[in-house]
């Protein structure tokens, strides 16, 4: 959600509506703050020359959106090195 762009405050909304739990703007912004460093770290890695096997995948979740419930695809790039090895290469949602 926040690299989507959306704001500390309706992340905490979500929260509460979809979790039944409440979380404050200064606390999201505590988490997202820490877990930047290993994202960017993630984002920035470099990746195989060859990977002989990939897979799309598409998962469907139901968002509300302004009130509204909206269906949402999330996109899984998934990719197999030679040795064998599983790397994700990309998620990516629909808007």
């Amino acid at each position: 959600m926040y690299a989507m762009g959306v704001s500390t405050r309706a992340m905490g909304d979500f929260v509460q509506e979809m979790y039944a739990m409440v979380i404050s703007p200064a606390e999201i912004s505590r988490i997202t703050d820490s877990v930047l460093p290993a994202v960017q770290e993630w984002r920035n890695r470099p990746l195989e020359t060859v990977y002989p096997f990939i897979f799309l995948v598409c998962m469907f979740f139901k968002v509300r959106v302004n009130g509204a419930v909206e269906t949402r695809a999330i996109y899984n790039i998934l990719g197999v090195d030679i040795a064998g090895k599983k790397d994700v290469l990309g998620l990516y949602s629909s808007e």
